[in-house]
């Protein structure tokens, strides 16, 4: 069962001076998985996977800071058993379970196969790190002013490239077995092209991922045709 809303568009707000702003905003794919985690207990949960958009392929992000998430983003979210926390740590052999992979609640700064929805595979998102005001690796949720980055730049692990919402890179993935919606928080990112560019940084508030936003006109469409007809 998938399904993505839109509403909105995004807020940028250009911080470094006389930058473009390439890195083009903060959008949720939301969806719902059932999955089996270690032991063969059945997890099923809504999950909301975030990313950044981008418009040049070059980009490569390096950091989401002061991230502020929305009251109804404030739960406990789902850790797998074998999962290590918020840094995304697949452990392998008998510890890469179906609810790791693809229901286990993380933030990262790239690093992921996006040739399908990101499973949380071996080695994906290494090198993550975590600032002081996320709350510790144990927090229910990211906590007021939280940031993440790429502990290892050399790596590139925050490449943008091909995703189910465009060209972009996934930062982070929101699991919960009730409802709750991350869009409407605030984040800022900084990101550069590659080793030895200049860093740009903005601000976005998170939208609903591109492509609803057409359903939703259409169905207002629609439904003023059968008003007016």
């Amino acid at each position: 069962m998938r399904s993505s809303l839109i509403i909105g568009a995004s807020i940028a707000t250009v911080i470094a001076a006389g930058a473009s702003a390439e890195i083009t905003g903060a959008t949720v794919h939301n969806y719902a998985v059932t999955v089996e985690d270690f032991g063969g207990a059945m997890v099923s949960v809504n999950v909301s996977d975030l990313y950044l958009t981008s418009n040049d392929a070059a980009d490569v992000a390096l950091n989401v800071y002061n991230m502020n998430m929305a009251a109804s983003g404030q739960v406990s979210y789902f850790q797998s058993i074998t999962g290590t926390g918020w840094q995304p740590t697949n452990l392998g052999t008998i510890f890469d379970t179906e609810a790791l992979q693809q229901a286990d609640s993380f933030v990262t700064i790239g690093g992921f196969d996006f040739s399908a929805d990101p499973a949380q595979s071996v080695g994906a998102g290494a090198g993550t790190g975590l600032d002081p005001n996320f709350g510790g690796n144990t927090a229910a949720y990211p906590g007021d002013l939280a940031g993440w980055y790429n502990g290892s730049p050399p790596s590139l692990n925050g490449q943008v490239g091909e995703t189910v919402v465009g060209l972009g890179v996934l930062v982070g993935r929101f699991s919960y077995d009730g409802e709750f919606s991350i869009e409407g928080s605030t984040l800022e990112v900084t990101w550069n092209q590659g080793l030895g560019t200049g860093g740009q940084q903005a601000g976005f508030t998170v939208i609903p991922a591109p492509g609803v936003l057409a359903l939703l006109g259409l169905a207002g469409i629609a439904g003023r045709r059968r008003r007016n007809g």
